[in-house]
């Protein structure tokens, strides 16, 4: 009991400590909060989720019905959408350990795994800045421990959790959509009873939790699957094994030194041959399965024409967790305690606990001053020193929330004779160019607002060529 309470508080302390002066909004953060603003002014649920970041399509929305309610009791504080990923993890969590309470082997897998879980730094860094991949890691082990429970004993119970677990993941972000291909070939090679009952609860599953996109699609008919023909995909960099190789053992390990996290990456997949090697004659067992589906995926992620990024490694990171967790006490208190001392030193803390470039209250402050004094319609853009997105979602959301009357200028355009300008740790000077600048077309400045020595907004106006005379 007590080792439960005492991981509980550690994830909690890792992820809220020091929140209001350490919380870093910015982008997709702010276009996810934006979809949530819509919803709430016009009563009308979103149909679609997030876009991939490789297809023209989109993703379940079920991702924003998660968010909604803590948003609504938030009234509007994007900090809400990491208290709902929190509740997420540790309702995942405390079910568990209930449900297979009577399972030591089971129990210890949820408590290492969710230490892990609690300490590594992409999950701490994922967790202070939410977004749909944040969410997959408890649907991941859910879906891997039911599976391996179905496997043992068939039961309509863990027919369901497993189904239900892994379309969420899968719906919730499709960079993990190759594990579910590799739980499908599993069942083939090793337990092919009851499979069209599978398929059919994996169908069921996956229409629940996709049906609004299924409205959207038939109301429109059929955009989305049509722009899979019609739309190029963005172009995949570092596609090379090297490249592949060094991300991968980056975002699953996540050392300072790139030679330590190759290093382990290698050790990984040394384990999982191994075991695969001596309980290929109990191919049922947890460690078995996990196995082979880190070392499938791993496959997928070296020949699938997509580059490496963080958020597609929550598959890996989950299972690599449940391995760790079923290894020998012998090397499992090292690992622990290596990771630990890794992890929690002091200068990883900093690292979340540190003051951003700005903080929410500071944009927030600027914004209700700007609001307060400007009732003209206008278009927003950012120039920013941390990213090269010029579109500044989040400051269109917060400039909304303090009754800002903002237009879109890439579906809008004309509708606003001001465009606003946020200075985000850096300067709009007279040989700045990027799209929205270039939708607006020629300028002048109209009045500037100072904020904070970092954070600043600029209010330009259009300028109109004069007629020409015949």
């Amino acid at each position: 009991m007590w080792k439960s309470v005492a991981i509980i508080l550690l994830f909690i302390f890792v992820r809220f400590w020091n929140l209001p002066a350490s919380f870093f909004f910015f982008n997709d953060m702010g276009r996810d909060m934006s979809v949530l603003q819509l919803w709430q002014q016009s009563g009308k649920p979103p149909l679609l989720g997030p876009q991939t970041s490789t297809l023209p399509f989109n993703q379940s929305a079920i991702y924003f019905y998660l968010l909604y309610p803590l948003f609504i009791l938030f009234k509007g504080n994007p900090t809400s959408s990491l208290f709902t990923l929190a509740f997420v993890y540790l309702a995942s969590f405390i079910t568990g350990l209930y449900l297979l309470r009577k399972d030591k082997r089971l129990t210890l897998v949820l408590l290492v795994s969710f230490f892990l879980i609690s300490i590594h730094p992409q999950y701490i860094t994922q967790s202070r800045f939410v977004w749909n991949p944040s969410f997959l890691t408890p649907f991941l082990i859910t879906s891997s421990i039911s599976f391996y429970l179905l496997l043992k004993k068939y039961t309509l119970p863990r027919l369901v959790i497993f189904s239900a677990s892994i379309a969420l993941a899968v719906s919730i972000s499709y960079s993990v959509a190759p594990l579910l291909i590799l739980f499908f070939v599993f069942w083939l090679l090793f337990d092919r009873r009851h499979f069209i009952k599978l398929f059919l609860s994996l169908f069921i599953s996956f229409f629940i939790i996709n049906l609004p996109t299924l409205v959207f699609e038939l109301r429109h008919h059929f955009l989305l699957s049509s722009s899979l023909f019609t739309k190029t995909s963005p172009v995949q960099e570092g596609l090379d094994f090297t490249t592949r190789f060094n991300r991968l053992s980056q975002f699953i390990f996540t050392f300072s030194n790139n030679q330590t996290n190759q290093s382990l990456f290698i050790i990984s997949i040394l384990i999982c041959l191994l075991a695969l090697y001596f309980y290929r004659q109990k191919t049922k067992d947890l460690l078995f399965i996990c196995s082979f589906l880190y070392i499938g995926i791993t496959i997928l992620a070296f020949i699938t024409p997509v580059s490496i990024q963080a958020h597609y490694v929550f598959a890996f990171t989950s299972l690599i967790f449940i391995i760790i967790s079923l290894l020998p006490k012998i090397l499992l208190l090292p690992i622990i305690l290596y990771f630990s001392l890794s992890y929690l030193q002091t200068k990883q803390l900093n690292v979340y606990f540190s003051p951003p470039l700005r903080t929410y209250s500071q944009m927030e402050s600027c914004f209700q001053n700007f609001c307060q004094n400007f009732k003209d319609p206008i278009f927003v853009s950012t120039q920013a020193s941390f990213h090269p997105f010029h579109n500044g979602p989040e400051h269109r959301y917060l400039l909304r929330k303090n009754a800002c009357n903002v237009r879109d200028i890439e579906t809008q355009n004309g509708e606003a004779q001001y465009m606003l300008v946020v200075e985000d740790n850096d300067k709009l000077t007279p040989q700045t160019h990027y799209y929205e600048l270039d939708l607006f077309g020629k300028y002048q400045e109209f009045k500037y607002f100072p904020c904070t020595p970092t954070f600043n907004l600029r209010l330009i106006e259009k300028v109109n060529d004069p007629p020409t005379s015949n």
